[in-house]
């Protein structure tokens, strides 16, 4: 084809994909696979450790039962990230509506229980107390009105306070989550962005959220504005104890992959960020923002490292940003807590007070009667219950669960007050576990069974039971500094996103590297990218349709004067380059161009010219296929049409295996035949035998007469091709029965077909042979020479089938062969082992093995001139087989040999004077 016309037919490529992409968005699904693909050569970089999610998990749930939770172990969440110093917490789960009040199951399950056993206790004891004194005494009659009214007043009062205790099992799980969200101060909670207007409550939330949690934006003319008419913010009491709040509705494109997302949003004239952009926002300094049409400005940010900088977002023309996704596994990006463990340090810590308060109970001082250091278990125990009556005075200041809450300063003093009763409580069981009373009880256990031998066993199921509660303290204490310690350095200084991750959560979608992808996991994706100022920049499309407009026709006009292969060749190396250029530009600057269109508009160019090169040349080939076939097996046609150059002269020297026929006495039989039943006997048992050779990929090099010579190995190279050889052969003699059942039933010939085959494997050289007007594929050499000896050979053998030693050494043990003697034929000075083919592994039967075996027994003592035991085996032989002209060959032999031994210098090779 002309230059001028492949620059025409490049450039109407360029045009016709450039207006498919501007009425269409043409293959935007098959670009985003492109996009995933670039994605995975995206240069290696550190991922932000400013991330930990706290997650709604398996363990969490066989915790805390089944989401949704009690809106108190959120609360108590919430206390510990206070606790703990983290940054701030973001809620990818949403509060829209009001919970069902719970109940205190921590307490209802241990504290209740622990309450009632001090009141009672302590009222027994008050009895107690009183009925001795009367025993001893020791109290008046006067007296007993005043012991009476006291006694009476401790069980008004424990009443009331279990009475207070009681109700306060049930609580407002919104109120106490609203106060524990105020106290933490760091919660960042959602707005979901409704396509339709709200009514009701609902819609009067709008003003909470356009007061609170909108924010200015500098949009450009002609930005995308979005398509959200509504806006619904959490629980108006919670959303006013939040620091702040962002949308959570994701973007997925039409293949189902996450890819880009909106970064603000604009709802009836408010913008509205998204939800871990909220947040960065505030923790870049609260810099400006100014929207463009590809990108979205920070003005003035201030980033972790210090300085203050603007900071370019770059987004695609539907104003979304391209997510930097990190390729591991959500559960393997980033760092992730269980829910769980929260929840057990709740418990340990209700463990912990129950055990304590257990400790008050016990009679201590019967033991410090022996041990005066044991007097610190009632003393330790009445400090305890001090420090917890602290740790619930502060909690409650701190929460300032009644009235309205105080000052920040006095809620902040209230929870340091909190946390440091609480950790003094540790402290002081931890030195009371180290003093080990346990251990001190012990050793004064044989005085007291001294001192009071009757009551001995209830001095010792005291020591048990003191020995229990300061060992489960000791193991509550290890594997609560443990969870706590875990948690704390996870958390401290860090953007903490609780979401769902449970089996039961929906809310998976997919990734450019991962099908299943957790949707919370797109928060730290999004501070990710923008921390990490690790930007996608999304090329313009216009760039997209003008670069193929201008390289087509260029790249076609150059490459016309070119052969068909080099000028296909160079079409797709083009777009290989293209594809390849295009992703070096995204790995190392992060600008993606989506070459599809340039590729489809290139590739389908060079298949068309090449269609309209080929349909010219097409005739000249079917040409010479009809010519050639007529002459040469169609492997060859094949190799010329692929390449004319092969109708040179010449060929190409090759290991290969040559296999040679002919018929015994056809001679006698043509003589005896018609000529037109002659040519249909011959074309009957011709088709068969090239039919068993073609079946092996052999190739037939010419029929002569009743012959046929055959090759295997070229042109196609067959790395089997001596095995194929001989099972060629095989099938031939396989064939040749069915041949003559037909042919003699239907008397087409006086007596069967008999065919003697040749085989031989060596370096051979086939090509074209002949003159320029006229040639013919062949074979040539010393190797196809021998294979022609030994068909002749079988008549001195009585054999149908001979190879050569190299023919059965390369076909490998997958044949019955029999080995023979060691010859130099006509024409060939270098000896040859023959051996004869039999039959193939698998079919051989336990006849022809036995055969072999007992006739390469005699063949042993025959080369080691044991004349008379190889007699008798070849005698075996012919008994085995009944008929075997070799064994009867050998035998006779044997006999000539031993009336007539071989001269000493007879190297057992035999020299054939026939052919």
């Amino acid at each position: 084809m002309k230059g001028w016309k492949s620059a025409v037919l490049g450039a109407s490529s360029a045009v016709f994909f450039a207006l498919c992409g501007l009425t269409v968005p043409l293959g935007s699904a098959d670009d985003g696979r492109i996009y995933d693909f670039f994605l995975r050569f995206r240069k290696d970089r550190d991922r932000i450790d400013t991330v930990v999610f706290l997650e709604v998990d398996d363990d969490a749930i066989a915790h805390n039962g089944v989401f949704p939770w009690p809106r108190s172990i959120i609360a108590d969440c919430l206390l510990r990230l206070k606790e703990y110093g983290a940054k701030l917490a973001l809620f990818d789960i949403e509060f829209i509506d009001r919970g069902p009040e719970g109940v205190d199951s921590v307490y209802a399950r241990q504290g209740l229980r622990s309450d009632f056993n001090q009141s009672f206790g302590e009222i027994n004891a008050a009895a107690s107390d009183i009925f001795a004194a009367l025993k001893s005494g020791r109290i008046r009659s006067p007296d007993l009105d005043f012991y009476a009214g006291a006694l009476s007043g401790l069980i008004g009062g424990e009443r009331d306070r279990l009475y207070a205790k009681a109700r306060g099992i049930a609580q407002d799980n919104d109120r106490y989550l609203v106060r524990a969200s105020a106290l933490f101060g760091k919660s960042w909670v959602t707005l979901n962005l409704r396509s339709a207007a709200l009514s009701g409550e609902q819609a009067g939330r709008r003003a909470l959220a356009e007061e609170r949690f909108s924010r200015p934006v500098q949009a450009r003319e002609g930005t995308p504005a979005g398509r959200f008419r509504d806006i619904l913010p959490a629980l108006p009491a919670f959303a006013l104890t939040a620091q702040g709040a962002g949308f959570t509705n994701i973007e997925i494109d039409r293949d189902g992959i996450r890819r880009r997302i909106y970064l603000v949003q604009k709802v009836r004239d408010h913008w509205y960020p998204q939800l871990a952009f909220a947040p960065l926002l505030n923790y870049l300094g609260g810099p400006e923002l100014v929207l463009e049409k590809r990108r979205l400005i920070l003005k003035n940010a201030r980033p972790p490292q210090g300085g203050v900088k603007d900071i370019a977002i770059p987004l695609d023309r539907q104003g979304r940003m391209l997510l930097d996704w990190p390729p591991d596994r959500y559960q393997h990006s980033y760092r992730h807590l269980s829910l769980a463990g929260f929840a057990r340090l709740e418990d340990i810590e209700a463990e912990l007070k129950e055990y304590s308060q257990a400790l008050y109970s016990v009679d201590a001082a019967l033991f410090a009667q022996f041990d005066p250091a044991l007097a610190r278990l009632s003393l330790d125990a009445a400090e305890l219950a001090g420090l917890y009556a602290a740790i619930g005075a502060s909690r409650a200041a701190a929460l300032a669960l009644e009235g309205p809450p105080p000052e920040r300063e006095a809620l902040d003093a209230a929870f340091a007050a909190y946390v440091e009763y609480r950790a003094q409580s540790r402290d002081l069981l931890r030195r009371l576990t180290d003093f080990d009373p346990a251990a001190r009880i012990h050793v004064v256990l044989p005085r007291l069974q001294e001192a009071f031998p009757e009551d001995f066993p209830l001095f010792q199921e005291e020591a048990e039971y003191i020995r229990k509660l300061t060992g489960y303290l000791a193991l509550d204490l290890a594997e609560y500094e443990r969870i706590s310690a875990h948690i704390a350095a996870d958390v401290r200084d860090r953007f903490c996103i609780l979401g769902r991750v449970d089996t039961g959560t929906t809310d998976i979608a997919a990734t450019p590297f991962w099908g299943e992808y957790m949707n919370v996991g797109t928060h730290a994706a999004v501070l990710d990218t923008i921390l990490s100022e690790s930007f996608i920049s999304p090329l313009s499309p216009w760039w997209r349709l003008l670069l193929p407009l201008i390289l087509l026709p260029l790249f076609f006009a150059a490459t016309a004067a070119l052969a068909p292969l080099p000028r296909t060749a160079a079409g797709f190396t083009a777009a290989a380059c293209i594809l390849l250029g295009a992703l070096l530009l995204f790995r190392y600057t992060g600008i993606f161009f989506g070459p599809l269109g340039t590729l489809l508009a290139l590739n389908s160019a060079v298949v068309v010219r090449e269609i309209i090169s080929h349909t010219g040349s097409e005739r000249e080939k079917s040409f010479l296929r009809k010519a050639f076939s007529t002459y040469v097996s169609g492997e060859v046609v094949r190799e010329i049409i692929a390449d004319p150059s092969r109708l040179q002269l010449g060929g190409t020297e090759r290991r290969m295996t040559a296999l040679f026929t002919d018929v015994q006495g056809f001679s006698g039989i043509a003589e005896r035949l018609d000529p037109e039943d002659l040519v249909d006997l011959l074309n009957r048992y011709l088709t068969a035998m090239s039919d068993a050779l073609l079946a092996e990929k052999g190739t037939i090099d010419k029929f002569e007469g009743d012959a046929v010579i055959a090759f295997f190995g070229a042109p196609l190279e067959l790395g089997d091709h001596a095995l194929r050889a001989c099972r060629s052969a095989l099938a031939m003699k396989r064939i040749e029965k069915d041949i003559n059942r037909r042919v003699l039933r239907e008397k087409l010939s006086p007596a069967p077909l008999l065919t003697r085959i040749g085989v031989n494997t060596g370096l051979m050289v086939a090509g074209n042979m002949g003159t320029e007007n006229k040639m013919n594929y062949t074979i040539m050499g010393n190797a196809v020479n021998l294979a022609a000896r030994l068909e002749g050979v079988n008549k001195q053998y009585g054999t149908w089938i001979l190879a050569s030693e190299d023919t059965v050494r390369e076909a490998g043990n997958g044949l019955l062969v029999r080995k023979l003697d060691r010859v130099r034929v006509v024409g060939i000075s270098e000896p040859v082992r023959l051996y004869e083919l039999l039959e193939t592994g698998e079919r051989a039967g336990a006849g022809q093995k036995r055969l072999v075996e007992v006739f390469h027994g005699a063949l042993e003592f025959f080369e080691r001139r044991d004349w008379k035991r190889a007699a008798e085996g070849f005698q075996e032989a012919l008994a085995v087989a009944g008929e075997d002209k070799p064994a009867g060959l050998y035998r006779k032999r044997c006999g000539g040999f031993l009336a007539n031994p071989p001269p000493d210098s007879w190297d057992g090779v035999y020299n054939l004077t026939e052919k």
